[in-house]
């Protein structure tokens, strides 16, 4: 089955430095920056998540069926997400609950409401987002191509804005499978404590244009997801 996000997409800034305060800001150079973030979010124990699209439709099962609209989550380490999706099935928006446990991913059927194991067909495990070989820390280590900080300071809100191409994988990892097309890619980094707070890019053009913003928040705060109770493993 194929992992989901992301990603992703604009929400609250993260705690950080604030009012242009740099004096505990990390050092404003591109290597810096990425290694530092890179180390904060490899160690992510719990945190919410936000995916917004916009644009030509992106579906969620590999029959064309749902199209995915947004997403709102959360996320526990080290394999554990919940999220609701919003999504457009048969002509009509719905809400689509999705637990993801460990590689095994369960969702409550867009028609009946029930907790049902997610078949091949669906597409969406967020846990990849924060997956320690191939999400946020390894993007940031090794995933960004041309990597840049667009303005040498943090910004009011105490955040470095780096940007830089990431490659057709990557952005499978931050839409959650969703689509797989290479980007150009801005990302707002706490210039504190570099957690990621908000991630940007588009992919596709003319009609199939699609816009993407994830929000990360809440870190550190206390998370407990459980296996749906009509679900079993196995």
């Amino acid at each position: 089955m194929r992992a989901l996000l992301a990603l992703l997409i604009v929400w609250p800034a993260v705690t950080g430095c604030r009012g242009g305060d740099e004096s505990n800001a990390i050092d404003g150079d591109i290597d810096t920056v990425l290694a530092a973030s890179s180390a904060a979010m490899a160690g992510v124990q719990s945190a919410a998540f936000t995916i917004e699209k916009s644009g030509a439709s992106v579906f969620i099962d590999t029959d064309g069926l749902i199209d995915f609209q947004s997403a709102d989550g959360r996320y526990a380490a080290p394999s554990r997400a919940d999220a609701i999706l919003r999504v457009r099935a048969l002509g009509l928006n719905t809400e689509v609950g999705a637990v993801a446990v460990d590689g095994q991913v369960w969702f409550t059927n867009p028609l009946t409401g029930a907790w049902e194991a997610a078949p091949e067909s669906f597409t969406f495990d967020p846990t990849i987002l924060f997956d320690p070989e191939v999400g946020w820390s390894a993007l940031l280590s090794t995933g960004l191509e041309d990597p840049e900080l667009v303005e040498p300071k943090p910004d009011a809100d105490g955040r470095y804005r780096v940007r830089g191409t990431v490659g057709a994988e990557r952005v499978g990892v931050l839409t959650g499978g969703l689509v797989d097309e290479a980007s150009v890619v801005d990302l707002l980094i706490d210039a504190e404590t570099g957690e990621i707070g908000v991630v940007t890019f588009d992919v596709g053009d003319g009609d199939e244009l699609t816009s993407w913003v994830l929000t990360i928040t809440d870190y550190g705060v206390a998370v407990t997801i459980t296996i749906p109770a009509l679900a079993s493993i196995g």
